[in-house]
């Protein structure tokens, strides 16, 4: 392996960390939805007042993903080159790999489709309706298709945390190879308790919010 590729994974793991920073953040605000609209508008209004660090978050959060992204795409097409039969984005059949590893490309596609509709839908969407934001957000969600996207776009999230949450910290020489085994299960469990966590959002305001 070169040091030119070496360095395009250790960019790829150290963005994808940072998103998994802000997944985090992200879920943790979006379960003020169950606190109501006063909470979680109250929530919202204060991010406002600080407009500067909040668009430089928003700023910095693109530049991860396009670096992200396209070093995934480099990476894994130079991979691809350097074998006889490759095919372009097509996932290896090897006996250590896993679904999770195998479809990571594209699941990365389908989380960017549905993160510019989610962007489009409730960042710039209309804010001014009853209970305002949360308003926007509960109602969107007593659509049961839209519920039911967001739910089924949570899948290759799960995956893409479950295999890239290890993966980045493997890729960076942090865990010693003891250790490499449980952390890889300990980030199954992360990926998919964060995808959980978002999972439970519309399925609460479907199911049993009154808007």
């Amino acid at each position: 392996m070169t040091l030119t590729s070496i360095l395009k994974k250790a960019v790829m793991a150290v963005t994808g960390l940072a998103w998994v920073l802000f997944l985090v953040f992200h879920l943790g605000e979006n379960l003020f939805l169950w606190a109501g609209p006063e909470r979680f508008n109250g929530w919202a209004r204060w991010l406002a007042e600080w407009p500067v660090p909040l668009i430089a978050a928003e700023i910095g959060l693109v530049v991860f993903l396009v670096l992200h992204m396209g070093n995934a795409w480099r990476v894994t097409n130079e991979n691809y080159a350097a074998r006889p039969q490759g095919y372009l984005m097509k996932a290896p059949s090897s006996g250590s790999s896993t679904f999770a590893s195998r479809t990571m490309w594209y699941g990365g596609l389908i989380l960017l489709i549905f993160l510019i509709i989610h962007v489009w839908m409730f960042k710039f969407g209309n804010h001014s309706g009853e209970h305002g934001l949360w308003g926007l957000v509960v109602r969107s969600f007593k659509n049961p298709w839209i519920a039911l996207g967001y739910v089924i776009a949570m899948v290759p999230l799960g995956l893409h945390l479950s295999h890239g949450f290890a993966s980045a910290f493997q890729t960076l020489g942090i865990l010693k190879p003891p250790w490499r085994q449980g952390f890889r299960k300990a980030g199954q469990f992360f990926g998919w308790v964060i995808a959980g966590g978002f999972i439970l959002l519309p399925l609460w305001a479907l199911l049993f919010a009154k808007v």
